[in-house]
């Protein structure tokens, strides 16, 4: 009777403990259950920390004391041959009640009473073990009472609500660890963003020596360009002529985790049906009559880096399907060969703006198109940014000067006069003139509009009655002159790279930079 009694006193306490959603009210709502239930007037709970080394004083409950707390206080577990014992230790290491309802003579009671902080200690103290689900050591709880406890301690109403104690302290416990990793969680991913945007800025500072420009089109080209880098799928840039759509296949191939490996260059206009599958894909000795050598394609001799397809608009129709069947499949098989490779490279390719119309018309493959939009980047024009007129001319300014030694700055009105001035060929043709207006400038000269309508006046043809017509070497020459200008134009300056892209010796380029004045 006493048991059901009992019971259904408790029964609101034991709904409130398993209501609680934080340890700090499940330990204060024990106190108090575990005070009821044993006739005491205060109760303590020490739970074990993570070193298993401590019982660290975390709740507790004191009848007729609404707002009382204990202190947090840690007290090392001490193995045995103490004396006198200390009764925390002694229930944390053998697992049983310790009642002490006949005196605490033989015992260290310096832990407890520390703990009540003032408040009058009971003649009566039991020390009540509490264990996990699994039966591991959780922690203690201490109950001082007025009154002899050991007769409360017998009843199985006892040993059922002390469990109940211990399966919700256990259970916020996890709860809360579960909640403190998750806190940690999401700290560590807005590190992790937080680094990624700062290596995003990073990177995009790095890609403005190359695509250079200040205004808001090109700022969101490098954040494209820093997005695509290290993806793996295929990138189709687009554009119209001039824009300097390989600086970007370029600065994104730098920028990727695959930058130690081969850049090639490939001019779709430049290769028909019968070039496009063995300059592509390589062949096999004696797979093409007439050569006798085998050929390592392009996508071999790639590697692990890219496979620049400049102008894939001017790519005939059957290279069109090659290459979308190449993008689909991920492999390519030799001229010659029995066997498929596997497609290591990364294939960029670039075309003029009109693409999506040119699919529609159905003059350009539209499985190809829609193949190579899925990651596609649009070069701004010259007409779109005309801010950056002055970053690109001092650009080109400083790699004369790193090349040649010359220091040349520009004048303000020849700003003003640039940023009026169409450009029907954008960047390059504005690269190209600039290269010209300083060809003929001394080193410290302050490059004016003079210097740019001066070339403008060369470029326009001597003989009106005839237009177009030049004698042939000095047709030849202007035509190598525009050539060189717009290689070195594509290539920073880099006279290394434009010898190889032109296809002569670097000291033969050489010649030709003096002799043009470029």
């Amino acid at each position: 009777m006493i048991d059901q009694f009992n019971m259904r006193d408790h029964f609101v306490s034991l709904c409130n403990l398993v209501n609680q959603t934080r340890l700090d009210g499940v330990l204060v709502q024990s106190g108090e259950l575990i005070a009821n239930m044993t006739g005491g007037r205060i109760a303590l709970i020490y739970l074990l920390d993570a070193t298993g080394r401590n019982l660290v004083l975390s709740g507790g409950y004191a009848q007729g004391f609404s707002t009382w707390a204990p202190g947090s206080r840690i007290h090392p577990l001490q193995g045995g041959g103490r004396s006198p014992v200390c009764p925390l230790t002694q229930v944390a290491f053998t697992g049983k009640n310790l009642c002490l309802d006949n005196g605490t003579a033989g015992y260290d009671m310096s832990p407890v009473i520390s703990a009540l902080d003032g408040v009058n200690c009971p003649s009566h103290v039991a020390v009540l073990p509490l264990a996990r689900a699994n039966a591991d050591f959780l922690g203690v709880a201490v109950v001082l009472s007025d009154g002899a406890i050991a007769p409360w301690l017998d009843r199985s109403v006892a040993r059922q609500i002390l469990r109940a104690v211990a399966a919700a302290i256990e259970t916020r416990q996890v709860v809360a660890g579960q909640e403190n990793e998750k806190a940690m969680l999401a700290k560590s991913l807005a590190r992790a963003e937080g680094d990624r945007m700062s290596l995003r800025q990073r990177e995009t500072g790095r890609l403005s020596k190359r695509l250079i420009g200040r205004s808001r089109p090109m700022q969101a080209l490098r954040e494209k360009v820093a997005h695509l880098a290290d993806k793996t799928g295929p990138v189709m840039i687009l554009g119209e002529d001039g824009v300097g759509k390989e600086k970007v296949a370029r600065a994104m191939h730098e920028h990727s985790v695959h930058s130690a490996s081969a850049f090639v260059y490939a001019n779709c206009a430049s290769l028909p049906i019968d070039v496009f599958a063995p300059e592509l894909f390589g062949h096999k000795r004696g797979a093409i009559k007439g050569v006798a050598s085998a050929r390592q394609g392009l996508l071999r001799k790639a590697g692990n880096g890219v496979v620049y397809l400049d102008g894939i608009d001017r790519l005939c129709g059957p290279g069109q399907e090659m290459l979308l069947r190449l993008l689909e499949t991920r492999q390519y098989r030799p001229l010659g060969s029995d066997r498929d490779l596997p497609l290591a490279a990364r294939i960029i390719v670039s075309a003029r703006s009109d693409l999506s119309a040119r699919a529609q018309e159905g003059t350009f493959l539209p499985g190809l198109y829609y193949r190579l939009r899925e990651m596609a980047i649009t070069v701004p024009s010259l007409d779109e940014c005309r801010e950056d007129i002055g970053d690109i001319v001092q650009a080109v300014l400083n790699g004369i000067e790193r090349e040649e030694k010359r220091h040349l700055k520009l004048h303000p009105a020849a700003f003003a006069f640039l940023s009026q001035r169409p450009f029907p060929g954008d960047r390059r043709e504005l690269e190209g003139l600039t290269r010209l207006a300083a060809s003929n400038a001394k080193d410290g000269t302050m490059l004016t509009a003079e210097h740019f309508q001066a070339v403008d006046a060369q470029s326009e043809p001597e003989n009106v009655s005839t237009p177009g017509i030049l004698p042939l070497p000095e047709a030849l020459a202007m035509f190598e002159q525009d050539l060189i200008t717009r290689a070195l134009a594509q290539t920073d300056g880099n006279r290394t790279t434009a010898a190889e892209m032109l296809g002569v010796p670097k000291r033969t380029l050489a010649d030709k930079c003096k002799k043009y004045g470029l």
